[in-house]
Order: structure tokens, then C-alpha cells, then sequence
């Protein structure tokens, strides 16, 4: 059976819950008996194919609205962003939690006992297991800092621990990817293994979580260890990469949340779509965020003598179409008018609309199952550049990561004369991250790991706008504070349930 038949049905053999008692979450009961489990190695594959549905999906597209990327007018999300968030914000809870870091340190303490188990399969299923701790921990470390660290299965009076800081808990994440890299396979024999965690997968996440904590060198090289496994390759077609039909299809997409018709699918379409196709706009691209994408010749908007404020949308990085819905062209066979159309033009806050994971809209109305890519090698690319430039400056090889990604896309090769330092190289990358990246939800994580948030999210947030067509629109003012923003507070459910649980100086 097809792994993304099991996250369809995970809920039938869920065995992970939030403990009511007590912060650290603990088997409910109904969860399957020891007598009855752990008995065949069959248990212990439905047992990690449970944790893949914890995996990043299409739900993680409301970081976009966190950043300066977008807007959202959802008001439970888009706290963060303007900066009322507290401990007691829902959307705070979104990353916080031990379900599956539990389950997975179970199968670790029980897959070895099952009698009869192949060897290479119980390494195989405890690689699989080590990587989604590594990445829940990362994704909470990212955000939260300092959290506490659980590294067995704890009975339910040993489980209210304080927090361990942020460096110790990378620590011991980069600690299970390197006990698991060795174990999992480049590749899966069937389509039936489609979206199980690779080698590949495993050294992309070692690479990201080394980019985010600075670690330049290490960073670079677990980067380029994904690039030398000759496994992955850019795909043709950029646009390509978000639509159903590609799903498992591309050399480019290490790992990705699998979805599939009539079994697991999202409702991303209603999220990115305009009014008139279905749509809710909950994650509408800001002005920042369009006016990145440089002419086609190479040169920023600011500079280029092909850019026409009046047809802003004509010669640009021809992944500005791929990414975007702009004003009066026709998608899925409607047009779109913000300004004519009065319910386009109530939702329309700044006209722009994402393009990227929705274009098979004309056939998938109110759901979707696009796959949601979680690490993709142009992003790989992207890493090995940003950290080899970080760690000796420019030279060729960065040039050359680069090169494959703007060529691909139709774009000029890397200005060598413009970008002969670590700083003009930097701003370079950065944007070109901005770029390639929109609207897949790493944004947010990109200008908190930069320091750049207090910057791009203090100030007002207005609409695109062009002279006499698309007039100006005052949407929100934005507030980051850097001495508390860069961290998110635990939220305050966790503290209520611990009592060595202490919330962040910055938010007591």
C-alpha cells in the first residue's frame, strides 16, 4: 500500500494525543496494547508511516503572511507579523508539541525486540524515525529557542522537565541525522515508497539546520554532499514543480508532503485564489515581495531601462508569471479585476494574488492534492551558495549554484563585475532565495535566522500600485519588536500544564 495511503488514513491508527495532565504528551488509551504490537515488522512500518502526517504541509503556507512576503486578513495568523501575538495566541501552538517526537522515540526503544526483524529494515525505519525528531526539534528550536529536551519515552511522572537551551537541543538534532544518514537509502526501490525519507532528505535538513545556527563550513559541506550524490537535478520547468501532475515525478524534489485524489488532499487553492475562482486570498504577496523579482535582463526594476512602472508586470524574471496572479489577466478561465469586480475588489487588499501550487485550479476547485515540497535542490543550491559565500566569499563554485538556478528559470548568469564581495554576493543570494522560494513558507524562518525582521516588519504595509489604474492602499502597520520578536514565547497551555516549565524572560 502507498505510503500516502497510510497518511490518508493515519487517523484510524493514530497513537499519539495531547495529555490533558501534563505538557509532554503520552499514549492515549487506546493505543495499541504491547501484547498485541510489536509483533511483526509489518507493526513497526504502520507505526512510522503514522508520524509522516506530521510532516510540513500545505498548512504551513500561513508563514508566508509572518514575513514581509504577504499579507493575510486572517487575524488568528496575521498577529505575528503586525506583532500583538502572545504566549495565549493559537497560532503560537502551531509548532509546539511531543507527539511525534514520542511516537518516533518509541519505535526506537521497541523495533530492535520484534522478533525476526530484518536487520537493514529496523535501520532503515530508526533513520526514518531519527530524521522527524531532528526536524521537529529544529522547527521548535527555530522558533521557540531553548525547549525541553526528550530524548527517551518518559512515564507520565518524570515528564514535566525544564528547558534545555537552543544550542544543546540542536545539538542532539544534528546528533539523529547523523546516526540516521548512514541507514537510509538514496532511493526507494517502488513508487509505493514515494515521500519516505532519503539520504537525500536526511544531509538537505543537516544542511539547513547548520545554515540556520551559522555553522558556515558544515553547512556548505552538507550541501554539497547532496549535490555530489548525483541524485537530484534541477527540473526544466519551474512552474512545473506545483502542479499535480509532477507530484513524484522530478529529479528536483527531495522530499515533499504527500497528497493524493479522493484520499489526502488540502484546500490551498482557497487560500491563494481570488474571489472569482473560489478563492479567499489568505496569503496575498506585498509590494516587497514583487518588486524582488528583477528585470529579465538581469538588472533590479530600480535600474533596468526595460522596466515601465506603468506595465510593471511585462519583462521580468520569468518566474514572476509562474508565481503570481496579476491584475485583468485570465486564470482558469476567469478574469481577474480588482478594481470593476466588487467582491474582487473588497478582498483584493494588494491586488497581487500567488500563482505557485494553485494553477490546476480549473480542475480542482475546493481541493488539491499538490504535493507540498519540503526540500527541493534548488533550494539545496541556494544553501551551499549562501553558506560557502558566508564562510570564504565569492568564488566560482558559488557562481555556479547560482548560475544553474537563474539560467534554469530564463534568467542572466550571475553579474561576476556586480558581485565581487562577500556583502554585494550576499544581497544577491538572499534575494534570489526571496525569489525562487516565494510562497513555499520559508520566509519567515529566513528573516528571523538574518536578523532583518526588525527592518522589512516595521513599517506600514501598503498595496502594489500602478499611476491612475491600481490605486495606493493603507492596509496595516506592522510592529516587530527586537528585543522580544525574534523568539516566539511557549505557549501558554505548556506552562500551564508544567511546573518546571518557565516562560522566556522576553515574554514574562
Amino acid at each position: 500500500m502507498k505510503l500516502f495511503r497510510f497518511i490518508a488514513f493515519a487517523g484510524l491508527l493514530s497513537t499519539v494525543s495531547a495529555c490533558k495532565d501534563n505538557f509532554l504528551e503520552t499514549l492515549p488509551l487506546t493505543a495499541p496494547s504491547d501484547k498485541l504490537f510489536w509483533k511483526t515488522e509489518q507493526d513497526a512500518v504502520f507505526w512510522i508511516n503514522d508520524a509522516y502526517r506530521t510532516l510540513p504541509g500545505a498548512g504551513d503556507y500561513i508563514f508566508n503572511a509572518m514575513s514581509d512576503d504577504a499579507y493575510t486578513a486572517t487575524t488568528a495568523n496575521g498577529v505575528v507579523a503586525n506583532g500583538t501575538y502572545e504566549p495565549t495566541s493559537a497560532v503560537i501552538a502551531s509548532k509546539w508539541g511531543y507527539g511525534t517526537i514520542r511516537h518516533c522515540l518509541e519505535l526506537l526503544a521497541r523495533v530492535d525486540g520484534i522478533p525476526g526483524i530484518r536487520p537493514e529494515l529496523s535501520s532503515r525505519l530508526k533513520g526514518e524515525a531519527q530524521f522527524m525528531i531532528a526536524l521537529k526539534y529544529f522547527e521548535m528550536a527555530t522558533l521557540y529557542r531553548d525547549v525541553p529536551l526528550v530524548d527517551k519515552v518518559l512515564p507520565l511522572s518524570e515528564s514535566d522537565i525544564p528547558k534545555s537551551d537552543k544550542k544543546t537541543v540542536i545539538k542532539y538534532a544534528l546528533d539523529q541525522l547523523d546516526l540516521a544518514i548512514p541507514n537510509l537509502p538514496i532511493r526507494y526501490p517502488t513508487a509505493a515508497d514515494n515521500g519516505r525519507i532519503t539520504k537525500g532528505a536526511a544531509l538537505a535538513l543537516k544542511a539547513r539546520i547548520l545554515l540556520f545556527n551559522e555553522r558556515w563550513d558544515e553547512a556548505a559541506t552538507a550541501a554539497k554532499t547532496v549535490m555530489d550524490l548525483n541524485t537530484y537535478q534541477l527540473h526544466p520547468n519551474f512552474n512545473e514543480l506545483f502542479l499535480t501532475a509532477f507530484n513524484n515525478q522530478t529529479k528536483e524534489v527531495i522530499l515533499a508532503y504527500q497528497y493524493a485524489k479522493d484520499l489526502s488532499v488540502h484546500t490551498i487553492q482557497f487560500s491563494y485564489g481570488f474571489y472569482q475562482v473560489g478563492g479567499s486570498g489568505l496569503s496575498l504577496p506585498l509590494p516587497d515581495l514583487v518588486n524582488s523579482y528583477e528585470s529579465k535582463d538581469g538588472l533590479p526594476i530600480t535600474e533596468s531601462p526595460l522596466y515601465n512602472p506603468l506595465k510593471p508586470f511585462e519583462n521580468r524574471d520569468p518566474r514572476f508569471a509562474q508565481t503570481f496572479i496579476t491584475p485583468f489577466e485570465t486564470f482558469a478561465g476567469v478574469k481577474y479585476d480588482p478594481i470593476n469586480n466588487k467582491d474582487d475588489k473588497t478582498q483584493a487588499k494588494t491586488y497581487i494574488y500567488y500563482r505557485k501550487y494553485i494553477a490546476d485550479l480549473t480542475n480542482q476547485q475546493r481541493s488539491s492534492w499538490v504535493n507540498w515540497i519540503i526540500f527541493r535542490y534548488a533550494d539545496v543550491l541556494l544553501m551551499y551558495a549562501e553558506a560557502k559565500n558566508e564562510a570564504t566569499g565569492p568564488d566560482e563554485s558559488v557562481y555556479a549554484a547560482l548560475d544553474q538556478i537563474r539560467t534554469r528559470a530564463g534568467m542572466p548568469k550571475v553579474d561576476r563585475a556586480r558581485n565581487t564581495t562577500r556583502e554585494s554576493l550576499r544581497g544577491l543570494i538572499r534575494n534570489e532565495r526571496r525569489v525562487e522560494l516565494a510562497g513555499e513558507g520559508l520566509r519567515y524562518y529566513d528573516i528571523l535566522r538574518w536578523k532583518t525582521a526588525q527592518t522589512v516588519l516595521n513599517k506600514p504595509v501598503v498595496s502594489f500600485t500602478i499611476p491612475g489604474v491600481l490605486p495606493l492602499q493603507n492596509i496595516e502597520t506592522r510592529v516587530f519588536n527586537p528585543a522580544k520578536n525574534y523568539v516566539w514565547p511557549i505557549p501558554q497551555t505548556a506552562i500551564d500544564n508544567a511546573t518546571k516549565l518557565v516562560q522566556h524572560p522576553e515574554w514574562k
